[in-house]
């Protein structure tokens, strides 16, 4: 059940098909050559901006351990994910890796290195290509084949942590890249047209006949390169053609129309965001009537955050023993989004200290500054809207209590006074 790729080359003798287009500005590659799986993809820049976004959003976000619904000011567990997961990398760079793998190889794997005692004592990033899924019929249970120079180490099932985007079946990845194959290859070779039509010295193209006798194969791609490396470039362009009786030559002509529809079309980038669930904002594409702020509410709830639940759910999964299960969560703090308006997170939290949900000191926590001396802060403040109703009650009482009581006699003097 490993995770392999399969890359067909269905060739076919198609030689005079590709003199015949030779003459248009671009080098014709078989589609079923390109191949657009792993890491290749990443020389698309839209796959490119995809892919590092993601993975520089889910790395820079802190997860935190939850605890019967209250985050936890230390764990074990948030050191070893968020700042030192091992001694060769930081936390930062094992959650990016592990991203961009997942995304582009449909695995993210990390390796749960155990002390003697089986707490979990490092965590490392496995390559996808390290990694197989096994069965054991006779355990009735999943391990992991990982190599290791050379080695086949069988890793039990739970100590391999499998960060996938997409599957069909909980085990098995889905590649996003398949989907994209037709517009990938689409893209990939208008760009090339519009790039060579400029390479050549703005020559859509050509035909060059040579009038006597008939060429071989080998003698007319011989001449054919030798009259491109002597006239096309942009060193060329605008420069004197010179030849002899033997040779005819004929321009042909692109409409501009098509040079503007190849440089305007953005259809390959709206397919490869919705194939990412990415707002086309973040392609540098404009949105008329959304602030950043919508923007990048969008962002998260509709994008990122389905990624976020993924990765905290197999955490929760693999990391968090059987006897916390009911009161241990991973959770990702996305407070840094909150701040990106910093105006509106000082109101949002000035309207939470107003109503008691946060102290002073929480709040000054907040915004970066130090708290009260003294535990001044540390106790929430209310107003009589916002206490407990008995609070409130047992206070309306005593007052009206103290409204209808007997005016307490006024002392005066003796009566010789």
């Amino acid at each position: 059940m490993g995770i392999f790729y399969e890359t067909r080359h269905n060739y076919s003798d198609n030689s005079d098909m590709k003199e015949a287009l030779g003459v248009y500005p671009f080098q014709t590659v078989p589609l079923s050559a390109l191949d657009w799986h792993d890491f290749k993809a990443l020389r698309n820049s839209d796959i490119w901006t995809a892919v590092t976004l993601l993975s520089r959003d889910i790395a820079k976000l802190d997860i935190k351990v939850k605890e019967n619904g209250i985050y936890k000011d230390k764990d074990l567990l948030e050191q070893l994910i968020n700042n030192r997961p091992n001694k060769q990398y930081n936390g930062y760079m094992l959650k990016y890796i592990v991203m961009m793998n997942a995304l582009l190889t449909n695995h993210g794997y990390i390796y749960i290195e155990r002390n003697p005692k089986g707490g979990i004592l490092e965590l490392y990033h496995v390559a996808t290509s390290r990694v197989n899924l096994r069965y054991d019929q006779y355990k009735n249970k999943h391990y992991y084949d990982l190599t290791n120079d050379g080695d086949i180490l069988k890793v039990p099932f739970e100590d391999i942590i499998d960060i996938k985007p997409f599957s069909t079946d909980g085990l098995n990845g889905l590649s996003v890249l398949d989907a994209l194959e037709d517009d990938l290859n689409a893209q990939t070779y208008s760009k090339k047209f519009f790039t060579n039509f400029f390479t050549n010295g703005a020559q859509a193209g050509s035909v060059l006949k040579m009038k006597d006798g008939k060429l071989s194969r080998e003698a007319r791609n011989k001449i054919k390169e030798a009259f491109q490396k002597e006239n096309s470039g942009q060193n060329q362009a605008g420069k004197v053609l010179v030849m002899d009786e033997t040779m005819e030559y004929e321009q042909l002509e692109i409409s501009t129309d098509i040079l503007e529809a190849i440089n305007k079309n953005t259809s390959s980038t709206k397919a490869i965001a919705k194939a990412f669930q990415i707002p086309l904002s973040k392609f540098g594409m404009e949105m008329t009537n959304s602030s950043m702020k919508d923007v990048n509410n969008d962002y998260l709830m509709n994008c990122l955050g389905g990624y976020m639940k993924m990765w905290e759910a197999e955490l929760n999964f693999k990391l968090i023993p059987q006897k916390d299960v009911y009161n241990k969560e991973f959770k990702f703090d996305t407070s840094s989004f909150k701040q990106i308006d910093w105006e509106a997170y000082k109101e949002g939290l000035r309207a939470d200290l107003d109503k008691g949900g946060i102290t002073h000191d929480e709040y000054r926590n907040a915004i970066g500054l130090k708290p009260y001396p003294n535990n001044m802060g540390a106790i929430p403040r209310y107003d009589l809207n916002h206490i407990s109703a008995n609070v409130a009650d047992d206070y309306q009482l005593r007052q009206i209590s103290t409204n209808n009581s007997a005016p307490k006699p006024i002392e005066g003097g003796d009566d010789n006074e």
